[in-house]
């Protein structure tokens, strides 16, 4: 009875161990129209001219320029694939085209429509 209790402890550990997903931190991609905190969110996330990148405390820790900003076709997937490389876990902008959504839904992105000031709308958010 006793090495029957022993395998099933050891078992149910092993499960946990295996089937386990390592939690990840939530970093926020904020479409905007300028390079600061006190930016305007885009009203178009594929579009938009740069995205702030900020940890899950509300703490900016990257800019970046949009690449794809002016392109004629495809730009929200190749956005969402740019913002998955950087493991992104939540994308704020004014509006997400169809495509855009679909993307994100996709590499498991979470996406939020907002308007206003960057760093009001993350301290909203992170609450």
């Amino acid at each position: 009875m006793k090495k029957i209790i022993i395998i099933i402890g050891l078992a149910l550990f092993l499960c946990t161990v295996v089937f386990a997903q390592p939690q990840q931190a939530q970093i926020i991609a904020v479409a905007t129209l300028e390079k600061t905190e006190n930016s305007q969110i885009s009203d178009k996330a594929a579009h938009a001219p740069y995205y702030l990148i900020f940890d899950k405390g509300g703490n900016l820790l990257e800019v970046i320029s949009n690449p794809f900003r002016d392109a004629v076709r495809g730009a929200g997937p190749k956005v969402a694939d740019l913002l998955a490389s950087k493991n992104i876990s939540v994308v704020v902008a004014g509006d997400f085209g169809h495509k855009m959504k679909s993307a994100l839904n996709e590499k498991g992105i979470d996406h939020h429509e907002a308007s206003g000031i960057v760093k009001k709308v993350v301290e909203d958010l992170i609450k």
